[in-house]
């Protein structure tokens, strides 16, 4: 991944969640890296926490088992890893390390992955204060690799919905993560233009992810996309695959 260093404002995640942006008591951090990679010889990860405010701001570390279910989420308590500090203080322009520790042995077969949750703690609010306390919280992936390495096995597949819209699925049968940033469908003549999807989504080994595309009705009943080819761009690059499309 390009970027190496990962800013939010409290503003821009109200926004995010579709909350008014009014005035926030908040604070703005940045992390450096956005992501810990431990296995393979690494127990301990690093990230630098770095506070961009001119106020002290109080930060909460957790670390969480990351799995998923039917395309959701699924965050856990978990004892795998220790995070030190748990609780610190950040002064103004100040930075932390925080540190991340393995403490099991890595799979030996599959990719593990976790969450490193950095939650602002709220400070008390003036007496004369009427706008909205937004806590910032940030997640950053951590991957634990098996001893002899870890990739993702894609399998793209494409079938039109009961309104005759595209959907597309992947399919995640490797034993590593895999990260869609974005991707277009069109059909492999290019005889209509392409379909775009640009929210970012992870796979984890085994799981599977469905996107529908389109806004035309009945647009899947034209011959034309009945061969599919899928471009887009990865966490680790480029990628293209072709699809027949199948049936609802």
């Amino acid at each position: 991944m390009g970027v190496r260093s990962l800013m939010l404002s409290t503003l821009a995640a109200a926004a995010a969640f579709g909350l008014s942006p009014l005035p926030a008591h908040a604070g703005t951090f940045s992390i450096s890296p956005i992501r810990v990679d431990l296995g393979s010889g690494a127990k301990t990860g690093v990230v630098t926490v770095r506070n961009e405010e001119p106020t002290d701001v109080v930060v909460q570390a957790t670390v969480v088992q990351w799995e998923q279910e039917a395309g959701t989420d699924k965050l856990t308590p978990t004892q795998d890893l220790l995070v030190s500090p748990a609780v610190f203080t950040l002064t103004p322009k100040g930075s932390q390390l925080v540190r991340v520790a393995l403490r099991r042995d890595a799979d030996p077969k599959r990719e593990l992955s976790y969450r490193l949750l950095l939650q602002e703690v709220p400070q008390t609010a003036k007496p004369d204060f009427t706008g909205l306390t937004v806590a910032l919280q940030i997640s950053l992936p951590v991957w634990v690799a098996p001893r002899g390495g870890a990739k993702a096995d894609m399998h793209w597949s494409a079938a039109p919905t009961p309104d005759g819209l595209l959907s597309i699925t992947a399919r995640n049968d490797g034993d590593a993560h895999f990260r869609v940033v974005s991707f277009k469908a069109e059909p492999a003549d290019g005889s209509a233009p392409a379909i775009e999807q640009s929210i970012a989504t992870y796979l984890l080994p085994g799981q599977t992810k469905a996107w529908v595309l389109g806004n035309n009705k009945n647009m899947t009943s034209n011959a034309a996309w009945r061969r599919i080819r899928i471009r887009g761009t990865s966490e680790g690059g480029e990628f293209e695959a072709e699809a027949s499309l199948g049936t609802r």
